[in-house]
């Protein structure tokens, strides 16, 4: 499958593309494709009205189109050929449900789409290889591909999708698309297209007599047009003439087929059932039993023992997980031939996705570990410790993929050559492993000695080099060794930059790398070049409407609210609002996180009546999308209910806060820092509403937290002794108040500095508890020495020492108001 592009020079490019860098089973599905659209546009009557409404929608932006009825199906077919010819830059994508087995999975569309998006937008990622992960990402290449000018995406016969029932079947269909593209679906009369209506996309009915195919009348055609059929059905993409034979010896196979052309059509060799109305009718006549089913498929996949070529990897193993014959998947997919064929990049794919039919990671971890005993005893184990590697790496594609330590190190220690490439790569992927398991310092002697074998091997750009250099960086990161992940996050940039030059697309993640590491470092002053520069490539390579720029302007904007930079950290992330909306439609996740990132600008900023709207409709979205127990969600109540606290909303803000300290024990445990401020913004709106008992509970209970966490002299421990001295100073209970607050004025001086505001606050209170137990000097002296400390450090004007000075000057003016 590819983006078609007609144009003969263009064409011949876009398919040698297509050839080197696409998996093999989509290509072959791309040709069941073409042969099924050339025969339905054959049989197709042109009509000139409707071919004309689709060739407004393709020009026009508007929403998407769904056509319903008859001969929908030649019609597409006829009208996109046409049409491709036609405009010969747009690039069209066009998927027939149905038109073999596999073509029925949402999960194989997506796989399409996203490869042929991939494909022209020239994609480094590949593509996901989980269901979940397809149909996450789909949203953000569609806004890649949009961001290159117009695209047509035609999807036939969506309600013949397989999966699940026709409501679920269409739940993947992104409720918004950017501007550029257009999607035209067609469909079979159904409550598919009511449901679709439903979202508010254009539903066109058409009326006539004029469809091909329907139910064939098979009944009347014999036993062995009848065997004949089923067994096209059992099938993922067809037989050749001569495996029909062989499974039906007693059928004449050449004389049935003279009679089943209308049901049956040919691609490369192989011969499939006539779309989906026409495989619906066979299973409902002569497959209607399970098990009737099953066993034909397990007998289909005989005729693929020992076999290694492209028919067998295609259909036997899809086959026998269709089965569910799961003890001869294991026999054939334990085979050391059988996955030395299927962990190419060819495969892999395919193979991965047996897997998650076949069993939990668990336990596919534990049967290879069994098959490693047999491989190490055969005679010829060349080539087995690049197997082990390969089978981890796709081994660690499914979730919860643990105890790959023991292939991992059967590759190390089968490399009796550690100089060689592969040991090299058995010390990378060891290393990786390892990092992720948090057993660093292992880890980080292999990373080492793996990255200076492949820059020795390979060059210092190489893509190996660089996969191993960006894992020790990471390691190191973690392990707070931040100089020296600075150093090789700066050499990998500066390798991309002597092999691309300056301004290449590539740099923006070693940019962004560099940049996210300093910042976390607090050394704004050297991350904001960085940032501004990915944007600044950004938006030269991808435009101002692209995802990738979107998240520049995200990690600038964040910069830049670090920074205190409120001014352009607010128009940056209006701008970045303004790109997610535009791309990703007003109700996507992105679009949450773009408000919620300005919520937070305008909150700090006091604008708390915008803050309000941006975090509700934030909330909206996410507790749509990610639902009530989710950390964004979390966060977006603990920033809502900050703002109406802030207002003086207390009643608003107090459930608020209550959620979000539920949703984070639920999502991220009771001891987590997250959980631990939600908790303490509680405690502090439970204090200035007078419901102290409560309060002094959750100030206590995050003292343990903060001390367990950060230890005793972290400002987030200091800072929650500070306002729990307060609360008692509140409750007049001088004879705990006043020695904590004198240990929390030493305490914050220390550790946030003298001139920090929690510092300053505490010393007004510990001031306003000394005048009102009668001690006015006393109170003088603290906020004098303090104002002395404090001018050394600041601008006299700054409204720390204003603060100091008013509450100064009202110990004797104004006494009943210093608090």
């Amino acid at each position: 499958m590819t983006i078609q592009i007609n144009d003969k020079t263009r064409g011949v490019m876009s398919q040698l593309q297509l050839t080197q860098q696409t998996a093999l089973p989509l290509r072959r599905a791309a040709a069941d494709q073409q042969a099924w659209q050339r025969r339905l546009a054959e049989i197709a009557t042109a009509d000139r009205e409707w071919e004309r409404m689709l060739n407004r929608h393709a020009a026009q932006s508007q929403g998407p189109l769904v056509l319903t009825g008859v001969g929908v199906s030649p019609l597409l077919a006829r009208w996109t050929a046409r049409y491709t010819d036609s405009h010969r830059d747009t690039p069209v994508f066009i998927h027939h449900v149905g038109c073999t087995a596999e073509s029925r999975s949402v999960d194989h569309l997506l796989h399409r789409l996203l490869d042929a998006i991939r494909l022209h937008c020239d994609l480094r990622e590949p593509v996901p290889l989980s269901p979940e992960a397809r149909v996450e990402v789909l949203p953000n290449w569609l806004a890649r591909l949009a961001a290159r000018g117009r695209a047509v995406l035609v999807l036939d016969r969506l309600d013949a999708l397989e999966d699940a029932g026709a409501e679920q079947a269409m739940d993947w269909l992104p409720a918004w698309l950017p501007p550029m593209i257009r999607l035209v679906i067609g469909l079979a009369p159904g409550p598919a297209a009511e449901m679709l209506r439903q979202r508010g996309w254009n539903v066109e009915a058409r009326s006539g007599d004029d469809s091909p195919g329907g139910d064939p009348s098979v009944e009347d055609r014999g036993a062995d047009s009848a065997r004949l059929l089923a067994a096209l059905w059992a099938t993922r993409r067809g037989l050749t003439r001569e495996r029909l034979e062989a499974l039906l010896p007693e059928v004449d196979v050449t004389a049935r087929l003279e009679q089943l052309d209308d049901q049956v059509f040919t691609v490369d060799g192989r011969l499939t059932l006539a779309g989906p109305d026409v495989r619906d009718a066979v299973r409902r006549r002569y497959l209607a039993d399970g098990g009737i089913r099953q066993n034909l498929q397990a007998a289909v996949a005989e005729l693929f023992r020992d076999d290694l070529s492209e028919d067998a990897l295609d259909e036997r193993p899809w086959l026998l997980a269709r089965a569910a014959h799961w003890a001869t998947l294991a026999d054939v997919l334990g085979s050391r031939a059988v996955l030395e064929a299927l962990l190419t990049s060819d495969w892999r794919g395919d193979l991965v996705g047996c897997w998650r039919q076949w069993g939990t990671a668990a336990e596919l971890v534990a049967f290879y570990r069994d098959r490693l005993q047999t491989w190490r005893g055969e005679a010829n184990v060349a080539g087995l410790a690049d197997l082990l590697l390969r089978l981890a790496g796709a081994l660690r594609e499914l979730p919860e993929a643990e105890d790959l330590d023991v292939f991992l190190r059967a590759a190390l220690e089968l490399e009796s050559d550690a100089a060689s490439l592969s040991g090299a790569a058995a010390r990378s992927a060891l290393g990786a492993w390892l990092a992720d398991q948090q057993r660093l310092d292992e880890a980080e002697t292999l990373l080492r000695e793996a990255l200076v074998l492949r820059q020795e091997q390979l060059g210092p750009d190489h893509g190996d080099t660089r996969g191993t250099r960006h894992q020790l960086a990471m390691l190191l990161e973690s392990a707070g060794n931040i100089e020296a992940a600075v150093a090789l996050y700066r050499d990998a940039l500066r390798y991309r930059e002597e092999s691309l030059g300056k301004n290449h697309r590539e740099l923006i993640p070693h940019l962004t790398n560099l940049a996210a590491l300093l910042k976390a470092d607090d050394a704004l002053d050297g991350a904001r070049p960085l940032y501004q520069r990915a944007l600044q490539i950004a938006e030269r390579q991808y435009g101002n409407i692209h995802p990738t720029t979107a998240a520049c302007v995200d990690n600038l904007a964040g910069l830049l609210y670090a920074g205190q930079d409120l001014d352009e950290a607010e128009n940056l992330y209006q701008r970045a609002l303004g790109i997610a909306e535009t791309v990703f439609g007003p109700d996507h996740p992105a679009t949450a996180a773009s408000a919620h990132n300005l919520g937070t600008v305008m909150d700090a900023r006091e604008q708390y009546q915008m803050a309000e709207t941006l975090f509700r409709r934030a909330l909206d979205i996410r507790q749509n999308s990610a639902g009530d127990d989710h950390m964004d969600t979390a966060s977006t109540l603990h920033n809502l209910a900050g703002v109406l606290d802030a207002m003086g909303r207390y009643d608003e803000a107090e459930p608020m806060y209550r959620r979000a300290v539920e949703t984070w024990e639920k999502v991220v445990g009771a001891d987590h820092p997250a959980t631990a401020t939600s908790v303490n913004n509680l405690a502090d709106l439970l204090r200035e509403k007078g419901e102290y008992d409560e309060a002094e509970g959750l100030y206590r209970r995050n003292i343990e937290t903060w001390s367990a966490l950060l230890g005793e002299k972290h400002p987030h421990t200091v800072m929650t002794r500070s306002e729990l001295a307060i609360l008692y100073a509140d409750q007049k209970r001088v004879d705990l108040a006043e020695p904590m607050l004198r240990e929390a004025v030493e305490q914050t001086a220390e550790v946030m500095g003298a001139d920090s505001m929690q510092h300053i606050n505490t010393v007004v209170r510990l001031a306003a508890l000394l005048r009102d137990s009668g001690r006015r000097d006393d109170a003088r002296g603290v906020l004098t020495r303090t104002i002395d400390r404090v001018e050394g450090k600041v601008n006299l004007l700054s409204p720390r020492v204003q603060k100091l000075r008013r509450h100064l000057d009202a110990l004797d003016v104004k006494p009943d108001t210093l608090h």
